[in-house]
């Protein structure tokens, strides 16, 4: 798990750098010296970047089970009590930290499960014929039993999609889904699926 970190913070820490000092160190010893983002800075710069190895690079890049998931958020926490316990960060940016793996460790499974169970539908359920396509990545507005309402940068309002019910009870108002659907006569179908962002 800590190697996936570090492979994150080498490939996207420097996203997080909001000081020119530390920007400008960045770019000359990584261009110049092809040091690596964890060689040029220390812990203090984790946690910046815990919100993004959580949310978008183990679910995007790691395409981690439900079980990895759950791991992931237990082991930050760790982690973020060690730093704290070392001295490398203060009080408050530690309990920052634990909030937002423990939110990771309860969403980012229930993500992945969801994920699991939009694949499963469409594959089993797509439609044979359609006459246009929405790809993109829809924000579940309004989740109702078997009904999901989404909104994407591709379309204007609000599209609604039907499921079955055990989909809707996983689903999370202003979660991130990646759908490819397909308009029928019987309105918008799921024809392919990503992955689930929580919000």
């Amino acid at each position: 798990m800590i190697d996936l970190l570090r492979h994150c913070l080498n490939g996207y820490g420097y996203h997080e750098l909001d000081n020119s000092s530390d920007i400008a160190l960045y770019e000359k010893l990584y261009f110049q010296k092809n040091r690596e983002f964890c060689v040029i800075f220390g812990p203090d710069k984790i946690l910046p970047s815990l919100s993004n190895f959580m949310n978008y690079f183990m679910i995007r890049k790691v395409m981690a089970s439900e079980a990895l998931l759950q791991v992931t958020g237990t082991v930050v926490k760790k982690l973020i009590k060690w730093l704290e316990e070392q001295g490398y960060i203060d009080r408050e940016y530690a309990l920052r930290g634990l909030r937002i793996a423990t939110e990771a460790a309860r969403e980012l499974p229930a993500a992945e499960r969801l994920a699991r169970l939009l694949y499963e539908f469409a594959q089993n359920h797509a439609p044979r014929y359609w006459t246009s396509e929405l790809d993109d990545y829809f924000i579940l507005e309004k989740v109702r039993p078997g009904i999901l309402l989404l909104s994407g940068s591709t379309v204007s309002g609000v599209v609604e999609v039907r499921v079955p019910k055990e989909i809707t009870d996983h689903c999370r108002e202003g979660w991130q889904i990646n759908l490819l659907l397909g308009k029928t006569r019987n309105g918008w179908c799921i024809l392919e699926t990503g992955n689930v962002y929580p919000s």
